[in-house]
């Protein structure tokens, strides 16, 4: 008499001369079908017993993975267990049980066998997902048992810290700025970067005034990681700090940079410049035009197309062009980012947005004014260059507009030697090196207007700009304070009409009007020390006439 196995319940198999009854759950086919429940992956695997030495797995993720090729094998580890000859007799036929009548193995008998089969190749599959949710646990108790306590970070005290530096009468040398403005400048970015005190982790909130005085100081060329430990807070902290600051410093409408819009503001303008001219010679200036080469990182392909652009061969960096066109107390009416290191003025003055549309719109008359690297025209004057400079009142037109064009050099020379972060490579990104150049642009006009530090009244302008205390850069033609950009063997002059010029010239050389005794006696003391104080060379072999760079 045949004797029938036990359906959907137990599968056999000898292993060697000992037989093996495997149990599987009869729902597992339910099981695969349900989403993997996170929750199960702690330590929710486990396994009961029940009758007949049968062992039910618990519900647990598994890993179908149907091109496995391994044999239907099974951890006995807990998915298995050893059964002695009875128990086992009782499940799978014996040798002398009866086998010829085929009728015995029925097809859905064989489907069964394989289907078990298969799920206890899967049984295994989530044994090995059990170990690896079981290393991730071990991995995270040992990451959490080693990680330090959170430190508790002690704030500095902002009153006790400004009436020390106020008693040392430090607080503009520590901050850029009087206490009054700075006080001006947290009340306009407290909006942007305001704290909510009960999101700190520590037991004192990082303040409005934490903030701006690590990014100012940050600006000012001190290290982010040293500001942590004068304000109190972590490198992170720090770093969010200075960065939030920059970004708060560009969205506030209270700095932006703007062109003058109506007639009032610039005939205003113009008087400034009146007042700087030696008896009023260049009457019709509005304005005075130049660039400035900002070393930078080499920038990624991901940044820029033509990596090559940015690199000069004059300073041998990377770097950015910036345009700028400032009034007479040396703010910028204009400031811009404006193309690769290794472009010239001339071609990045067309691509600064906005700047060429406004200065072309200029009425006859009214002009801005700039060195020999830009292309003359009715509202852009430029020196006289090369022999042309023989001619007295040519060369007398050029002092003249060196004392009005030389207020831009002055505002690029504040701009750095304040905000010491553009005197030397700036890390990062080009959009940083974008974010960080305006900032310090839009805090440079902010402070002049609220300081007011050139209402003194001087003599001449050398006078002036020794009072401004500026620092030469080593890196720089001419013992200048920043570096201008100078041309390089790619640039073209173009010569340009200028009717204006031409009068002003006539009206110098009718009244004899000469260069003042001063100045000639200044240029005979520069070549006197230097036979290069008349041209600026570059790397590759050119020279130019200083006149492309700073005129005198």
């Amino acid at each position: 008499m045949t004797r029938r196995r036990k359906r959907n319940s137990h599968f056999g198999r000898r292993d060697g001369k000992k037989k093996i009854a495997v149990s599987v759950s009869p729902h597992l086919g339910e099981q695969k079908k349900k989403s993997q429940d996170p929750s199960s992956l702690s330590l929710g695997v486990g396994s009961r017993e029940s009758t007949d030495n049968e062992l039910i797995p618990d519900l647990m993720p598994r890993r179908w993975d149907s091109d496995s090729d391994d044999d239907a094998s099974v951890d006995s580890s807990w998915s298995s267990s050893i059964c002695d000859d009875s128990s086992v007799d009782d499940i799978i036929p014996s040798e002398s049980d009866d086998y010829d009548d085929a009728s015995s193995f029925s097809s859905s008998d064989t489907n069964s066998a394989q289907t078990t089969a298969d799920r206890i190749k899967n049984l295994n599959h989530a044994t090995i997902d059990l170990l690896d949710v079981e290393d991730l646990s071990f991995l995270q108790r040992t990451i959490l048992d080693f990680r330090n306590d959170r430190w508790d970070h002690k704030r500095i005290s902002w009153d006790a810290h400004v009436a020390q530096l106020e008693h040392e009468g430090m607080f503009s040398n520590e901050y850029l700025m009087t206490k009054r403005t700075h006080q001006k400048c947290v009340s306009i970015v407290a909006p942007y970067i305001q704290r909510a005190e009960f999101n700190s982790r520590c037991s004192e909130p990082i303040l409005v005034e934490h903030i701006v005085a690590v990014g100012l100081r940050v600006l000012s060329g001190g290290r982010t990681k040293d500001q942590r430990h004068i304000t109190g807070m972590s490198l992170d902290a720090a770093y969010k700090a200075a960065d939030d600051y920059i970004d708060a410093v560009n969205a506030a409408p209270e700095f932006d940079i703007c062109m003058p819009k109506t007639d009032d503001e610039w005939e205003a303008i113009n008087r400034g410049f009146k007042g700087k001219s030696t008896n009023e010679i260049i009457a019709g200036c509005v304005g005075a035009l130049d660039g400035f080469f900002q070393r930078t990182n080499k920038p990624s392909q991901k940044e820029a197309f033509n990596v090559l652009a940015y690199y000069s061969g004059h300073y041998e960096s990377y770097g950015v062009n910036c345009q700028a066109c400032v009034n007479s107390n040396l703010e910028f009416m204009y400031f811009g980012v404006v193309s690769p290191g290794s472009t010239n003025d001339n071609i990045s003055y067309p691509m600064a947005p906005g700047l060429k549309e406004v200065l072309d719109a200029l009425p006859l008359g009214r002009y801005a004014v700039a060195d020999a690297a830009y292309t003359l025209s009715e509202s852009i004057l430029i020196p006289f260059t090369g022999s042309d400079r023989l001619d007295k009142a040519q060369d007398s037109f050029n002092y003249y507009l060196s004392q009005l064009r030389i207020r831009v050099e002055m505002a690029f020379g504040r701009l750095v030697n304040k905000f010491r972060i553009l005197s030397g490579k700036i890390n990062g990104s080009l959009d940083r090196v974008t974010r960080i150049l305006m900032a310090c642009a839009r805090l440079h006009n902010f402070i002049i207007r609220e300081d007011r530090p050139f209402d003194k009244h001087y003599r001449t302008v050398e006078e002036e700009i020794d009072g401004m205390n500026l620092s030469p850069d080593p890196n720089a033609p001419l013992e200048m304070s920043y570096l201008p950009v100078v041309p390089d063997d790619m640039f073209e002059v173009y010569l340009g009409v200028s009717h204006t010029r031409e009068a002003i010239v006539e009206f110098l050389r009718e009244n004899d009007i000469l260069r003042p005794v001063h100045n000639v006696e200044r240029k005979k003391r520069e070549l006197a020390a230097s036979n290069t104080a008349l041209t600026v060379h570059s790397p590759n072999g050119m020279e130019w006439d200083r006149e492309y760079v700073s005129p005198l």
